[in-house]
C-alpha cells in the first residue's frame, strides 16, 4: 500500500490533517508550505487523490484513471 510521502516521511493522514488545519486544498499549496510533494514528487498524485477522497492508503497506481 502507498500511504506516505517518502521524502518527508509523512503519512497521508498527517498530510490531510495539516491541509485541513492550514486550509490548504491543493498539492501546490502543500508544496509551497514545504510540507510534502517537494522532492521526488512520486507522492504528488496520491496526495491529490487523498485531498479529493479523504483516503489515506492506496494501491500502487490508484491515481491512474481508466476511461
Amino acid at each position: 500500500m502507498v500511504d506516505r510521502c517518502i521524502c518527508r516521511d509523512r503519512s497521508f493522514k498527517e498530510v490531510l490533517e495539516y491541509a485541513k488545519e492550514h486550509e490548504l486544498t491543493t498539492t501546490d499549496a502543500l508544496e509551497a508550505a514545504d510540507f510534502c510533494c517537494t522532492n521526488c514528487k512520486l507522492c504528488e498524485p496520491y496526495v491529490e487523490l487523498a485531498l479529493e477522497t479523504g483516503q489515506t492508503e492506496f494501491v500502487p497506481g490508484a491515481f491512474i484513471r481508466q476511461p
